[in-house]
């Protein structure tokens, strides 16, 4: 992938992570446009289409993703939930099956600034060789990025996201559980913890977990939906 692909993903990612949709979407639309097969490009745009009510384009996008990557588990309940919201209940009971089996030192002397953008930037690159498959190549990465910024929760979460998709669920659970135990106001660390123990077949402690989010988040979305669609699995 070129620097200027490189250079639209990093932007369509801030701005989706700061619900910027409408200039995301534009973003990640160019590089689709461009032949970008970044599996959480299609998520992330799945998620814009679904935010805003287009749950026909939502199970297009979140279909592309778990094709490109059937081990990515976000994308797959994802996608129970909007066929879940459309009524297609046994489509949306597939798609649960399917995320239910998708399932180096720090550097001394360092500016503190200059260390964090260095720990993004491995980061980064451990997001696109997650986004392509590499999954060795970017535990390296977040590694690297985890020994300079060894306290940056998102991190470490994404790093756990990707051992699950590993389906290394320990080492995953270990992750999620020491950034949240670390930073308890956190709620993705809950979310995700939810979402392992959903894919290792643990419904009840999935339901335990996003509880628990919504104890000090009851807004938060993606707990609500999550545990939803758990509760009525359970029935």
């Amino acid at each position: 992938m070129d620097t200027a692909m490189i250079e639209l993903y990093h932007q369509g990612r801030e701005a989706f992570e700061e619900n910027r949709y409408e200039e995301a979407r534009r973003y990640f639309n160019r590089l689709t446009e461009s032949g970008c097969r970044f599996a959480d490009v299609f998520n992330m745009l799945g998620a814009i289409a679904f935010s805003q009510g287009d749950y026909a384009g939502a199970r297009a996008q979140f279909s592309v993703a778990v094709e490109l990557n059937p081990r990515y588990t976000e994308a797959h309940l994802n996608l129970a939930v909007t066929l879940n919201e459309t009524g297609d209940y046994g489509s949306a009971a597939m798609a649960y099956e399917g995320a239910g089996q998708a399932s180096t030192p720090a550097q001394g002397g360092i500016d503190p600034y200059v260390k964090g953008r260095l720990a993004n930037l491995h980061a980064d690159i451990g997001e696109i060789y997650h986004g392509l498959g590499l999954h060795e190549e970017s535990v390296t990465e977040y590694c690297k990025a985890l020994a300079l910024g060894p306290l940056f929760p998102d991190l470490r979460v994404r790093l756990g996201i990707l051992y699950r998709d590993m389906g290394e669920y320990q080492k995953a659970l270990d992750e999620f559980g020491k950034v949240k135990q670390e930073h308890p106001e956190f709620p993705t660390a809950g979310v995700q913890l939810g979402i392992t123990y959903y894919s290792r077949g643990d419904i009840e402690g999935a339901v335990e977990e996003w509880k628990d989010v919504l104890v000090r988040h009851p807004d938060n979305p993606k707990a609500m939906m999550y545990l939803r669609l758990a509760e009525k699995e359970q029935i």
